[in-house]
């Protein structure tokens, strides 16, 4: 049986957005979804107040509610839920370790309505051993979105392996054609400053930069043939390329080092989040 897709709930508008997503993800893979809401355990040894009890009931009621109706909706998607025993992002990680993917709202309830990454979010998606989608609360039509999108460093080479596994793989469910995009900005420096490149050292670096998107991709993609593959070289910062290259798609999915000095999504991951408008997938590589 597929893993779970589990989801950070607690109830506000980008909780809901990120069962739905994974609601509708699960159609596509046959994964069961399972709601996972923070709730502060109370010491057995002491008496248990009756605001404690009350507020964990509401948690409880709410969860059973959204879940009732993401199978009303989503007929057939095994859905399930349970409350989970601490602190949201220690909880969320430990609960991860039983699922394949989890999803969260870019921001919770809490923070400022500005912080559109918030510090759950945040945390999780840049410690997490699995796949992290985060979700806006807006997530265009299906019908309006026309391809995965991959974003792609050059440097870092065969290590993105998973990375390129899991946009190919959500590609084939979507049956939707993947574009691998990379960004660059010439370092063409000269005595006297900063010397754009000539239109052939443009072209020259453009298909040297293809052919080793191609090398990195193509082995991976033997195994889903029918994924349509387009590569995008593009110059410019890398934020601003992922971030107008997703505009239209119905996922982007970034890589993530594992072991980084400091356990935290890169600036390019964390701009591209906080500009963009389509789910954000932050998949972890060695």
């Amino acid at each position: 049986m597929a893993l779970p897709l589990i989801v950070g709930f607690d109830g506000s508008a980008l909780s809901l957005a990120a069962a739905e997503w994974a609601a509708t993800e699960a159609t596509l893979t046959g994964a069961p979804v399972r709601l996972a809401h923070d709730h502060w355990p109370y010491r057995e040894d002491t008496p248990v107040p009756e605001a404690y009890m009350r507020l964990r009931d509401e948690a409880a009621a709410l969860l059973a509610r959204t879940v009732s109706d993401l199978r009303c909706r989503h007929p057939g998607v095994q859905v399930d839920w349970e409350l989970l025993p601490g602190e949201a992002p220690t909880q969320l990680l430990d609960a991860a370790e039983d699922g394949s993917t989890l999803v969260l709202g870019s921001r919770g309830t809490g923070g400022f309505t500005g912080l559109l990454l918030g510090s759950t979010a945040l945390e999780v998606a840049g410690h997490a051993a699995h796949p992290v989608v985060l979700v806006r609360d807006r997530v265009a039509p299906r019908s309006l979105c026309h391809e995965v999108v991959l974003g792609l460093e050059l440097e870092t080479g065969q290590v993105q392996a998973p990375v390129v596994e899991y946009a190919l793989a959500e590609a084939e469910h979507r049956s939707m054609p993947l574009r691998v995009v990379h960004a660059w900005q010439p370092p063409f420096w000269r005595s006297v400053g900063p010397i754009p490149p000539s239109e052939a050292e443009r072209r020259a670096f453009h298909e040297d930069a293809t052919e080793r998107l191609r090398e990195l991709v193509l082995p991976s993609a033997e195994k889903h043939p029918d994924v349509k593959l387009h590569f995008d070289v593009r110059p410019g910062s890398a934020a601003h390329v992922l971030v107008d290259a997703a505009r239209d798609c119905d996922l982007l999915v970034l890589g993530r080092r594992r072991h980084r000095a400091v356990s935290a999504l890169g600036p390019t991951a964390h701009a591209a989040i906080h500009y963009g408008h389509n789910p954000t997938a932050i998949v972890p590589y060695p």
